[in-house]
């Protein structure tokens, strides 16, 4: 009787080396798919989470506005208030000017936030108290349908003084 030799035939080498080639490439491209998926996400989050400070930033100021100096124009879209600022020399009333101007808010020509699609002032109380409510973009580079965008922000402020 003959003894077989120890070790594997071309055909099993094949086999096996193909078998784990389909096996990387479907672990590959699952985690191909998994890093997109993250970064869509991130995207989105990064839009609310930028919006969502830059409205809190707005409605911290409108707080501390003036009062009978907040001007709502530009069919709500822009608001203009004055609050008091410590650091200017003399101390004095500054001018802030929020609006939004193609999809970003700016406050007095800087970029606050970008992404958006609608912001909107509304007077309320007899001028008392400011709502301001801000859509963001429906969609953002990286980011897929379903990633929480649109996203709609709504706050209400009331002035102090």
């Amino acid at each position: 009787m003959r003894r077989a030799e120890a070790g594997l035939t071309l055909i099993e080498m094949l086999v096996a080396v193909g078998t784990m080639g389909l096996v990387a490439v479907i672990v590959a491209s699952l985690f191909a798919q998994g890093m997109h998926t993250y970064s869509a996400g991130q995207a989105a989050g990064l839009v609310i989470a930028d919006v969502r400070f830059a409205v809190e930033q707005i409605a911290t100021r409108l707080r501390e506005a003036r009062p009978d100096h907040v001007v709502v124009a530009d069919a709500g879209r822009q608001i203009t208030f004055q609050v008091w600022d410590r650091t200017l020399l003399p101390p004095g009333w500054r001018t802030l000017t929020y609006r939004l101007s193609g999809n970003d808010i700016r406050l007095n020509d800087q970029p606050m936030a970008s992404y958006v699609q609608s912001l909107q002032f509304m007077l309320t109380d007899g001028g008392r108290a400011v709502t301001i409510t801000v859509t963001t973009v429906s969609s953002v580079s990286g980011a897929r349908p379903g990633t929480g965008l649109p996203f709609t922000f709504t706050t209400r402020a009331v002035l102090r003084n």
